[in-house]
């Protein structure tokens, strides 16, 4: 029998590995020459009977870490969730090894080891290297990003020695973690190794003509290249025109073989109405959909069930906010954007505007459009960490240019509004109102808000040019028609817009067109 091939877990950026930990603890060492791996396994394992070929074979990946060194740990991590500093003098000694000065390892805080410059680079290099890891959950990787812009260092380096030597699987072998990946993917589903593979044949070898290919897939009922039709057809990309009977046909060829996301995006067409009248059944309908996707571990359906589940919108499930969070969390344990939204939503409707930008954050961060957008409003009104214009510039910039489908259209009003229509000198953004009326016509089908802000600034250059500009005029008209054929114009709405155009009528400031 062949001998297996194992991955080596200390010579690339690849893995959060014992044995990464190791090599860039000694790259960043002032005693490079000096430094053996047996010195900083005894620091951190408080032992000093090892021999140097058993942590050269834990640090390659080639053993897993003998039990009662991980037994150790595990009585560590117990303390340190009752009292931080458990680990000060670990970390100290560590710290001892990296810096150029005298470390007084019996006295040092855990303020003084977050000030430490190496131990920062360290992090950063340690962090990168979690992003590349598909083992780290969201969860570790957000709590580590979280800890590193916070300069919270020691937390940092405590979190990782407990992933490496307490959850980190090793050895890896080669064909083993393939095949790991797959079974996991696609363990109770009718899809075959056979159907993966055809359809990223398809997908590397076909270019620009993969559509067609995906195609003659889809009539032998591939679940993947189903799927792949079946979300063209719901943005309208096939034909240019959104066609939600045809997405549904191919989604449920897809869920037929327990696709995960086909069965939640059947739920969601029900959910919403795209199909059906959203009647009784329908919501029943989908709200069974999202259950069987979330017994496939879609987290798509962890998101929808907490959502029904806190807004109690299906009928006969009863309204419960502590089960909505628990969705919402399983969600983002599985990689869910979108959850961290809604539990963000949760917080600031209950007034906890810091757990609330805690969430947001993390959303923002990962480039989701909607909470950017929320970030920008954080800041532009002080919410949770204090007014900053130029932070709110920047998420509110981020947001906006996030794709079509995923973007939020706020974030374009906000920028037109708040920084291009009149400029901000506090940060320096000269007023713009040509850049203003690009980014509020790119949204006047989808906000009356920015209709209305349209009708006002087109409203003013028609008063200041002396009513002569027919151009102006002819916008006038468009934004008036486009709100008043707007579901949100009423009486209220339209008293206001009346009110608005009084006012732009008496002002005599001029409105440059840069």
């Amino acid at each position: 029998m062949p001998q297996k091939k194992f991955i080596r877990l200390n010579i690339n950026d690849n893995y959060l590995s014992f044995g990464n930990v190791f090599r860039i603890i000694k790259e960043e060492t002032n005693t490079t020459n000096m430094f053996l791996q047996a010195d900083l396994f005894s620091i951190i394992f408080n032992t000093y009977n090892i021999a140097d070929s058993t942590v050269n074979n834990y640090c390659t990946g080639l053993r897993a870490i003998n039990p009662k060194y991980r037994n150790y740990f595990k009585e560590l991590k117990n303390k340190f969730n009752q009292d931080k500093n458990v680990l000060i003098l670990t970390i100290a000694k560590i710290l001892e090894l990296i810096e150029t000065e005298e470390i007084d390892v019996d006295n040092i805080t855990i303020e003084q080891i977050n000030c430490s410059s190496r131990l920062k680079h360290i992090c950063n290099r340690l962090y990168s290297i979690s992003k590349n890891d598909s083992d780290v959950s969201i969860k570790l990787s957000n709590e580590l990003y979280r800890d590193l812009e916070e300069c919270n260092l020691y937390d940092f380096i405590v979190k990782v020695l407990f992933y490496v030597i307490l959850d980190k699987k090793q050895p890896i072998y080669i064909n083993e973690q393939l095949n790991d990946i797959i079974e996991k993917n696609i363990y109770n589903t009718n899809i075959s190794v056979n159907d993966i593979q055809e359809f990223i044949k398809v997908q590397l070898n076909s270019g620009i003509w993969s559509i067609r290919g995906i195609k003659e897939l889809a009539k032998k009922n591939n679940p993947f290249a189903c799927y792949e039709i079946a979300s063209m057809e719901f943005h309208g990309i096939t034909t240019g025109k959104v066609r939600y009977e045809e997405a549904y046909k191919y989604y449920k060829i897809a869920a037929e073989h327990n696709h995960p996301v086909a069965n939640w995006a059947i739920g969601y067409l029900y959910y919403k109405g795209y199909i059906g009248n959203k009647s009784k059944r329908d919501l029943y309908l989908a709200f069974k959909y999202f259950n069987k996707a979330r017994k496939l571990r879609c987290s798509n359906a962890f998101n929808s069930l907490g959502l029904v589940i806190l807004n109690g919108s299906v009928p006969h499930i009863t309204k419960n906010k502590s089960i909505a969070i628990k969705m919402f969390e399983k969600a983002i344990s599985l990689g869910n954007i979108y959850a961290y939204n809604n539990l963000g939503k949760i917080y600031e409707d209950e007034k906890d505007y810091q757990k609330a930008y805690d969430y947001y954050l993390i959303s923002a961060n990962l480039g989701e459009s909607w909470a950017a957008n929320k970030m920008g409003e954080f800041y532009r009104k002080g919410i949770a960490k204090g007014k900053d214009l130029k932070k709110a510039f920047d998420y509110y910039t981020i947001s906006s240019e996030c794709p079509k489908f995923t973007l939020c259209p706020w974030s374009k009003y906000n920028l037109a509004k708040y920084f291009y229509k009149d400029g901000n000198l506090e940060i320096d953004i000269k007023q713009d109102i040509n850049k203003a009326i690009e980014l509020l016509e790119d949204i006047s089908d989808e906000l009356i808000d920015a209709s209305k802000e349209l009708l006002y600034i087109y409203y003013g250059l028609y008063i200041k040019n002396g009513k002569k500009d027919k151009h102006y005029l002819e916008k006038i008209n468009l934004y008036k028609e486009k709100c008043e054929k707007n579901i949100n114009y009423n009486d209220e709405v339209k008293q206001d817009v009346e009110n608005r155009l009084k006012q732009i009528y008496s002002i005599t400031k001029p409105i440059e067109i840069l």
